[in-house]
């Protein structure tokens, strides 16, 4: 099998501001799941382990400014490297999709390894799966991915933004408080007191409890349209070519940055119900995506900008290595065969710890970056997908 290096044009042709964005992705991606990895936050409608003040507001802040901006972003990021990747391949005249599946194959396996024996919030397992569909779409002009993107997000979020209104208020008055709690209770004991193995059957049931036939499905709705924007943003090469795009990019990070401002604000003006907190979790989330995308790509115009970002980028150039060590550092001070600190830490101190592991990540990246040209686990996966020559 022919080997397929990456040679010095392919290392001139990093997008910085992809790798800033990884970067970005991978800091709201700790934020948002701190509280499930000291606590079975999943399970409690307000995330807190107890009322004081100062941990109602911490939570809100990070709900409101982080809440799940970090996944919607990743997606975007995974179509976006998806279609770079095929752009390259497509220009050797070298078959792409045996190399795409044998990479999310690699990817699939690693997350399978995290999700089983690590942390149960893993997400990459469905991230790779919904990235292999982006096979169908290889050749697809950017109108096409574009058009498939919006469309299906659009009535996808028009349609489960009524029904759930239509919930909301069908159901109003009541509360759900209580229904979780023989779970939660079970979650306490065994994170925090439990053996490794009563911990892995434990971990197997909250793996499930997230990724079911049940929300699989609305995962995917809300989800593969990022991959297809972010196929559409590699095929217009909008990184490189943000001046051709500068009005759009800026009439779309005004607009995006104003819905993602009001849906994420929602929960907290009206009422918390189902409907709100899509409205807050899916819409929200996928606007502040975009905001991000495009306030990222204007600021990146100038050479100061990009020396402040920098050390973000370096993160991002190893966020699958830093996705996995934060889980285990994470699993390692919460759970029994660790430090067991499991539901004995409030929100503004897994704030400060989530703090200490970014700064420590942030430096540590740039050591190794400074070193090698790839993270441990970058290394292995692009091993995986290229192999060795014959």
């Amino acid at each position: 099998m022919k080997r397929f290096k990456m040679n010095a044009a392919d290392k001139e042709q990093r997008i910085e501001a992809a790798d800033v964005l990884k970067g970005i992705a991978l800091i709201g991606i700790l934020l948002i799941n701190m509280p499930n990895f000291y606590s079975p936050a999943s399970y409690y409608d307000n995330n807190l382990l107890d009322g004081s003040r100062m941990n109602y507001v911490a939570n809100g802040l990070v709900d409101v400014v982080v809440g799940q901006t970090g996944y919607a972003l990743l997606a975007i990021l995974f179509g976006f490297g998806f279609m770079k990747m095929f752009e390259r391949t497509y220009e050797r005249q070298i078959s792409f999709t045996p190399f795409y599946v044998r990479r999310m194959a690699a990817l699939l396996i690693v997350g399978a390894i995290h999700a089983l024996f690590i942390w149960h919030g893993d997400m990459i397992v469905i991230y790779s799966f919904f990235a292999l569909i982006m096979l169908f779409f290889q050749e697809a002009k950017k109108e096409v991915l574009l058009a498939w993107g919006t469309g299906i997000f659009s009535i996808y979020a028009v349609i489960m933004t009524v029904i759930l209104t239509v919930a909301a208020f069908a159901n109003e008055g009541e509360t759900a408080a209580g229904i979780y709690q023989p779970i939660i209770d079970k979650a306490l004991q065994v994170y925090g007191h439990g053996s490794f193995a009563s911990i892995f059957h434990q971990r197997l049931l909250d793996w499930y409890y997230a990724y079911n036939l049940n929300t699989v499905p609305f995962m995917f709705l809300s989800l593969f349209p990022l991959f297809l924007l972010g196929g559409f943003i590699a095929k217009s090469e909008w990184f490189k070519e943000i001046e051709e795009y500068i009005v759009e990019t800026k009439w779309i990070c005004l607009i995006s940055f104003i819905v993602y401002g009001a849906s994420s604000v929602l929960p907290y003006t009206l009422d918390h119900n189902v409907a709100t907190s899509y409205i807050h979790d899916t819409i929200g989330g996928t606007a502040g995506a975009i905001f991000i995308v495009t306030l990222v790509t204007l600021a990146m115009r100038r050479v100061s900008i990009q020396k402040v970002m920098q050390p973000f980028a370096f993160l991002g150039r190893m966020i699958l290595t830093n996705y996995i060590v934060q889980s285990i550092v994470c699993t390692f001070l919460f759970y029994s065969y660790g430090l067991g600190y499991y539901g004995h830490i409030s929100i503004v101190e897994g704030l400060s710890i989530a703090a200490i592991i970014l700064s420590i990540q942030l430096l540590g990246s740039w050591i190794w970056i400074s070193l090698f040209s790839d993270g441990p686990l970058e290394k292995l996966i692009r091993y995986a997908t290229y192999g060795r020559s014959r």
